[in-house]
């Protein structure tokens, strides 16, 4: 099977750098959850989540891995919500990222992640999800695997049979990780229209949310496969392991969406639908690629999955906050 360095060949080169880069860090952050404390720290971040000493310590591994690369111009951790300079004279790349996703289930040693989010100059706010060029997320489970969305090249191309305009200009890939080196998995990953799982997330908002009550009635009426681990990155992963389903993460008044735009939501919109999938951000109105960052801490609620089940949940992420 190929490896990450030479299916990114024919890539924008500084693009496939910060790629590889983000491949390092993660394996970082692998080696960092065999070894690392599950402790907290006593600590919260800017954000007011609790720490962890393994948050700490994967944050700087993937803060090391874009530093060691020329073409990251500054780098964003949900750890450290701020624009830090790395590279600024060369660096053409700016990276968003969550390094450990789900840290409060590590206790039960669930399955967790790490997020990414690059775009190309520098800076995030005043920007939205669609000024993303590639993302990526890792699940540190019984594997470690990498799941890339980015452009499609000339290579890419001539491998899917030159299927034309007609398919997306972004690939969705996934590799796992073994004896150091990220070895291909699945090359082209498609979400179906419609597939009957759910990850209903925020549940408690259904107290004062009757479309988002009312939509799980329906799924358990409909006999949907429940999927659901507490944890955003699995969780999502779990509609691309099995081609389809849905998450939902709505919002009510006094329930309010938590999940922070830059650092998860925006990169796992673009993920979903790089594999035809589709999103909507809070509002139910749109995309949530649509979502224009007004600073790093922007909240929401989400929804990603399968075409057909995402439409089902628009009037339960409708519901204001």
């Amino acid at each position: 099977m190929a490896l990450l360095k030479e299916e990114l060949q024919g890539l924008e080169p500084g693009l496939a750098d910060v790629l590889l880069a983000i491949g390092d860090g993660v394996k970082g952050v692998a080696e960092t959850l065999r070894t690392a404390s599950s402790a907290e720290t006593g600590t919260s971040n800017a954000l007011g989540d609790k720490q962890l000493v393994a948050d700490i310590e994967a944050d700087h591994k993937i803060m090391d891995a874009l530093k060691a690369c020329a073409a990251v111009s500054l780098a964003s951790s949900e750890e450290n919500p701020q624009d830090i300079v790395l590279n600024a004279e060369n660096g053409t790349y700016s990276v968003a990222f969550d390094p450990l996703d789900g840290s409060s289930i590590i206790g039960a040693n669930w399955a967790v992640g790490s997020i990414f989010g690059v775009y190309q100059g520098t800076g995030f706010l005043g920007r939205s999800g669609r000024d993303i060029v590639a993302s990526a997320y890792a699940v540190h489970g019984p594997r470690t695997i990498l799941v890339i969305a980015r452009p499609k090249t000339k290579t890419t191309s001539d491998k899917d049979g030159g299927r034309g305009d007609e398919h997306p200009a972004n690939i969705l890939q996934e590799f796992a990780l073994i004896n150091d080196e990220w070895v291909l998995q699945r090359y082209e990953i498609r979400i179906e229209e419609s597939k009957k799982a759910f990850a209903p997330a925020n549940l408690r908002c259904a107290a004062d949310n009757k479309a988002y009550s009312d939509l799980v009635r329906d799924w358990m009426s409909q006999r949907y496969t429940l999927r659901y681990s507490g944890g955003l990155v699995p969780d999502v992963h779990h509609i691309i392991a099995k081609g389809g389903g849905v998450f939902c993460n709505p919002a009510s008044s006094a329930a309010p969406g938590k999940l922070r735009v830059l650092y998860e939501c925006l990169p796992l919109a673009f993920c979903i639908e790089a594999a035809g999938g589709a999103s909507l951000g809070a509002g139910g109105s749109g995309s949530a690629l649509d979502h224009k960052l007004v600073g790093h801490n922007d909240r929401s609620g989400v929804c990603l999955g399968s075409v057909a089940e995402v439409e089902k949940c628009k009037a339960a992420m409708e519901e204001k906050c």
